[in-house]
């Protein structure tokens, strides 16, 4: 009886390992139905690599093993600038850059990454906004589609989110900043939406690669630059070289990373497929914003205890400055650009006409 006994608690085990193994094996995918080879534009120690990649790993998990990724950084197939180009002529299936690289082709396009004006809550609204406060998944507002527009048409990719980063660094500088005047004296690395603004309100703008900004400031070549989020900028040397790390809380600039794939290729996944991918982007860019928060709050004192950097909030008068000087901007870039004037279009509608704006100083105070 004793021996019964076991072998009834074992089958028991057995049955009860099943029952709760059984289901997850029954939707792993045995074999990926799609391995696609995916290239970042940023380097592989990069906070915004890193980012990035994390994309890919929502991917994966959302569609239960039935896509993987070969993952590559900067460099490792194409130049990361030539990211866009490399999906859109089938070079690579997939890739992950923001559309600070497309504005060549198309200048509204940056207007999704990096532009004064927005902060990340309200950007993410703006784009994936719904009336419908439980269904947060793929939602697409019309300025995303949009977007989706300008990829399928002129890139020939269909782009989707990636990572909503918080609001980027306004400068590392060399010099203190205490007036609009200090901030005109400026060299300033800086590109895309926000390289515009700053030559628009006045200011020196040099553009130039990532890994040439610590070198250029360090000889003195460049007194300020921009690039990206705080904490994927420490590790890269920026703390080091400037003696001054600025916030703008005015005038917010979070740069929105995007996932994009070949058109041809997009067009060969079911149905069923393109719907997974798609909610694991959105995921993956809601969960960003909190990773990008926190590790941001850690790195502040690194800076400043580590790197013996000074982390301060620009003066106000020059963060007003820059918005107002942002929208004097936009509003001639209007008059140039069908695109950007649909753009702002939506953008006064959503905020001023369904009445958005009103909750984002709550937003701003919940950050």
């Amino acid at each position: 009886m004793k021996n019964a006994s076991k072998v009834l608690v074992v089958g028991l085990v057995v049955i009860l390992a099943a029952a709760f193994t059984l289901p997850t094996a029954a939707v792993a995918a045995d074999k990926p139905e799609f391995v696609w080879k995916a290239q970042s534009s940023w380097p592989r120690g990069s906070g915004l690599h890193y980012l990035q990649m994390r994309t890919l790993d929502f991917i994966e998990n959302w569609t239960h093993g039935r896509v993987k990724f070969e993952r590559y950084s900067a460099g490792e197939i194409v130049p990361g600038y030539e990211t866009w180009k490399a999906v859109q002529r089938g070079v690579i299936p997939a890739g992950l850059a923001c559309t600070c690289y497309t504005m060549r082709t198309n200048w509204t396009s940056g207007m999704y990454c990096s532009a004064p004006g927005l902060g990340p809550v309200e950007k993410m609204a703006f784009y994936h906004g719904t009336d419908d406060v439980q269904d947060s998944k793929n939602y697409e507002t019309e300025s995303w589609k949009l977007l989706e527009k300008i990829g399928l048409e002129q890139f020939g990719v269909k782009i989707l989110p990636s990572a909503m980063q918080t609001t980027e660094t306004f400068v590392y500088s060399t010099k203190p900043i205490n007036s609009i005047e200090d901030l005109q004296k400026l060299k300033i690395r800086s590109v895309g939406v926000r390289g515009d603004v700053f030559k628009h309100a006045g200011c020196s703008v040099v553009g130039m690669p990532a890994g040439e900004v610590i070198p250029a400031m360090e000889r003195g070549v460049i007194d300020a630059c921009e690039f990206a989020n705080f904490f994927g900028d420490i590790p890269l040397g920026f703390a080091d070289a400037a003696k001054y790390i600025y916030f703008n809380p005015y005038s917010s600039s979070p740069c929105n990373l995007m996932f994009f794939m070949n058109k041809a290729e997009w067009e060969k996944v079911p149905a069923d497929l393109q719907k997974l991918i798609k909610e694991a982007s959105f995921e993956s860019m809601k969960w960003s914003l909190a990773e990008c928060l926190f590790l941001d709050f850690l790195a502040m004192r690194k800076a400043e205890k580590v790197h013996k950097a000074q982390v301060a909030v620009i003066p106000m008068e020059v963060g007003k400055f820059i918005h107002e000087k942002a929208g004097e901007f936009y509003q001639i870039k209007m008059k140039e650009d069908p695109e950007m004037a649909e753009y702002m279009r939506l953008h006064d509608e959503f905020f001023e006409k369904e009445g958005y704006g009103e909750y984002i100083k709550f937003v701003n105070d919940l950050l």
